[in-house]
């Protein structure tokens, strides 16, 4: 094979991990019997930009340099965009025509090196060695060196220029990604995150880096006994990124009572005011690396960047090492917290110099995590190397852009042609909804979203909006969230299903409010009038009917879609509440500022009336709690009837009006503890979703909840929340959160990491289209849903305009007159002109063809 390394640098202009992994590669390939060549960028002030010129260095690479210095700035737009660059390029592969392109960092030669190499017929394979295709500065970090928001559109970081600016640039770095075969990540942690910012979770497998051979730590370890100095190690070097400058500070609060040293490798001591035992040495030769690992007992990795991976890391654990890192990732997938070393989140000194102050006071605990086993294998290079050649190969085989992966070795074949047809078939999505508030935002405008970012047209409308039967004769799939049964709404269903291609149409509903059965088993109902509780129940029985004449359901969690297709003989599809971004950016923006000053506060806060059952489980727990702890402070917010114990506390008890939405965030931001207590044992609340634990995770406040399924799979126990069932239980974990600050700030910074990558914007879009994808399915193997058993309960509610609109939500993009999808707001003959016309800059005249017939198959 002929195979292309492209890298933004390349040693020895420019040495770093990142560089090194394409010289390594390259020379590998060599070794292997392949043609090996590097296109790299070169940086050199006294060299004329865009020269180039070329080399085979001493291991018998070919090396074509191009100077890109003037370009390295984050915010210039060449940094990420080069069309000169892109052109020398061009020229260049037409000499070398190679079979494979792997592409490697890419900032100052543009992300258009991948258009440019798929033109020349190759194979373009991606390895993402940092975040730069989602943020400009690359490690999610902000300029003040702080973290930002992991999933970059659910954050308000500034980046280079400003958010929007970061943001259009995004989405024309994610067109060019188009043409990527396959995208390679060095971690399992840095695919998630690549995957919740929108790249193609289809494209991604995890390529781990290797150890090198020969460079494996090696020497014997100096015996250090607890009465000698704990020999601390850091070997970041300079650059604030790093960490040293959060690491020096964190140093001055370890108290000297217990003896201890630090070496600082790489660090010049010229102008630093070191602590005592605090040493700044030479960065040492990578064949020392034994030695030094032998002669320190703790390595610390203050870093302060999002690390895709960590040699160092995993070369100090293998040499007998416990490790103190930050929160970063990379290093995250070798240390387990409390086993081989303590992980603190990025940034700040504080947790930082507890961590430390920690092991220098426990040396057993040393001693513990230096001889644990390696929680996770270290890869060596040679492994690496294997599976790549293998991915080579079976790439070139299967044919260029015509290739993925689902993240495994195999199966790289893929379907373009299908994929693209079932989104084509499903692009427009109706949500019709019969709610207003919270809910409406989970269920109705938060997937809808999620589908615009990859690129559905949607419309979210009340039932009875006058413009629904207009819409609906264009829509691909119609959803029906909390839609009461009306003779209007069964006529819409009906009329969708006399369209010539079936069109899915689902049911959502977030609450077990469909099986009149149940009643007696809804807790807080009791308290309502009769009158009331009839309605109430009649809107159950309602409900039940436009769910009947659905196609399939849609719930939020796993009880609900079992109880769905139990009563109902439904397919079920699982869609989880997850995270909107206005909530996210909020959310974001009280995150970033201190904690109101004041003492330690619990809170629970009700969204409605129904939940003074759910407070009892965990009133006494609270109660024992103040009463040992008179500084601790209870905030009760919302809709809540306490006991008559709690007015002993005074002004101790804090009570909140019923929140709007938008200012809960800062009210939550504000708590050291969230409680989140549910009557257990009950089929109506194993049902509900764990929303009261993502909001809190939003803003890094830690949550004690009740163990219901839905808690259960969102909730790490001790890393991201704690569960609890009896009062001892309840008392214990509000307690433990109490006494350890540590404790409070890991849990909350873990939980809000988590629910960005597990239930963001374009992690819940993926999910969507998958639902839209399956429903669609069941409906061509069996047909549109035959009428059932089930006795219709049913109100006239005449369609009106005065009724149709919904209450203003940020992220839907509502415009002030009732339009419908785009594709009804020009004339046929001008969109497909249009639609002509884009087709035939990317795909020449076969693609309009292909286009025409497809558009044929679709008449209805």
């Amino acid at each position: 094979m002929r195979v292309v390394q492209v890298s933004a640098h390349y040693p020895p202009n420019f040495v770093s991990g990142g560089t090194l992994v394409p010289q390594r590669v390259a020379r590998d390939l060599i070794d292997r019997g392949h043609e090996a060549f590097v296109y790299a960028g070169y940086l050199d002030e006294k060299r004329t930009p865009l020269e180039t010129w070329q080399e085979t260095d001493p291991h018998g690479v070919h090396v074509c340099w191009i100077v890109t210095t003037p370009w390295t700035a984050w915010s210039d737009p060449r940094n990420t965009v080069n069309p000169p660059v892109e052109e020398a390029f061009k020229s260049w592969l037409d000499e070398v025509r190679p079979d494979i392109v792997h592409l490697h960092s890419l900032q100052t030669l543009g992300g258009g090196m991948v258009r440019v190499a798929k033109s020349a017929g190759a194979v373009v394979v991606l390895t993402m060695h940092d975040f730069w295709w989602t943020c400009a500065r690359q490690f999610l970090t902000s300029a003040e060196l702080r973290p930002c928001s992991i999933v970059v559109s659910c954050g308000n970081c500034p980046c280079a220029v400003s958010h929007d600016w970061l943001e259009r640039r995004n989405a024309g770095l994610q067109a060019m990604l188009e043409d990527v075969d396959v995208i390679l990540a060095p971690s399992a942690s840095s695919a998630r995150v690549l995957i919740a910012n929108g790249i193609d979770a289809s494209r991604v497998r995890v390529d781990e880096n290797g150890l090198p051979d020969g460079e494996a730590p090696g020497g014997s370890r100096v015996p250090n006994d607890v009465t000698s100095p704990l020999r601390l190690l850091y070997a970041g070097g300079p650059d604030p990124m790093k960490g040293i400058e959060v690491l020096l500070e964190a140093l001055w609060r370890v108290p000297q009572d217990d003896p201890w040293t630090m070496d600082l490798f790489g660090v010049e001591p010229t102008g630093r005011h070191l602590p005592p035992g605090v040493r700044a040495l030479p960065a040492y030769r990578p064949a020392e690396l034994g030695t030094v690992l032998g002669s320190h007992d703790v390595l610390i990795l203050p870093s302060v960047v999002r690390e895709s991976h960590s040699i160092l890391t995993r070369e100090a654990l293998l040499g007998g090492l416990a490790v103190i890192c930050t929160d970063t990732l990379g290093p995250e997938e070798a240390v387990q917290h409390g086993v081989n070393g303590l992980i603190v989140p990025a940034g700040e000194p504080e947790p930082l110099g507890t961590a430390i102050a920690r092991l220098v006071a426990d040396r057993d605990m040393v001693t513990r995590m230096q001889q644990a086993e390696l929680v996770a294998p270290i890869r060596q290079f040679r492994d690496q190397m294997d599976c790549l050649e293998e991915l080579y190969l079976d790439l070139v085989g299967a044919g260029a852009g015509n290739v993925g992966t689902a993240g495994q070795a195999g199966s790289l074949l893929r379907t373009p042609a299908v994929l693209e047809a079932e989104e084509t078939l499903l692009h427009r999505v109706l949500f019709v909804v019969g709610i207003h508030g919270a809910p409406l935002r989970y269920r109705g405008h938060l997937p809808a979203e999620a589908l615009r970012l990859r690129g559905h047209e949607v419309e979210v409308r009340h039932y009875r909006d006058p413009a629904l039967g207009e819409l609906a004769t264009w829509a691909d799939a119609l959803v029906l969230y909390r839609v009461p049964a009306t003779n209007q709404i069964l006529d819409l269903i009906a009329g969708v299903r006399t369209r010539t291609r079936p069109v899915p149409v689902l049911f959502d509903i977030d609450d077990l409010i469909f099986d009149p059965s149940l009643m007696g088993l809804v807790h807080g109902l009791a308290n309502l009038p009769e009158t009331e509780r009839e309605l109430w129940w009649r809107g159950v029985a309602r409900y039940r009917t436009t769910m009947e004449a659905c196609d399939g359901y849609v719930g939020s969690t796993q009880a609900l879609c079992d109880h769905a297709t139990e009563v109902a003989g439904l397919p079920a599809f699982r869609f989880a509440n997850g995270v909107g971004r206005d909530l996210a950016r909020i959310s974001d923006r009280e995150a970033a500022r201190p904690r109101a000053a004041g003492p330690l506060r619990l809170g629970y806060f009700s969204g409605t009336k129904t939940h003074d059952a759910d407070w009892a489980v965990v009133e006494q727990a609270v109660i024992e709690v103040l009463r040992s702890r008179p500084e601790v402070e209870l905030w009760v917010g919302g809709l809540l009837t306490t006991g008559p114990e709690l007015r002993a506390f005074g002004d101790r008890v804090v009570r909140l009006p019923l929140l709007a939405w938008t200012e809960l965030p800062g009210r939550l931001r504000d708590l050291d503890i969230n409680l989140a207590p549910l009557v257990p044992d009950s089929q109506f609340n194993e049902a509900k979703s764990a929303i009261k634990w993502l909001e809190a995770a939003l803003v890094e406040t830690p949550t004690v909840a009740s163990p219901t399924q839905p808690f259960v799979e969102s909730i790490e126990v001790g890393r991201t929340g704690i569960l609890a069932t009896t009062r001892g239980e309840w008392v214990a974990a509000i307690e433990s959160l109490l006494d350890d600050a540590l404790l409070r700030r890991r849990i909350g910074t873990q939980a809000r990491r988590e629910a960005l990558l597990r239930w963001g914007p374009h992690v819940q879009a993926d999910r969507y289209v998958e639902i839209l994808r399956e429903s669609a399915r069941h409906i061509r193997l069996h047909g549109p849903r035959s009428a059932t058993g089930w006795e219709h309960v049913l109100d006239d509610e005449p369609l009106d305009a005065a009724e149709g609109w919904l209450e203003p939500y940020p992220g839907a993009q509502l415009e002030s007159t009732p339009t419908a999808f785009s594709w009804l707001k020009a004339s046929a003959a001008a969109r497909r002109l249009a639609a002509a016309r884009r087709v035939y800059r990317t795909s020449g005249t076969g693609g309009v063809a292909r286009k025409t017939v497809k558009m044929l198959k679709r008449t209805r």
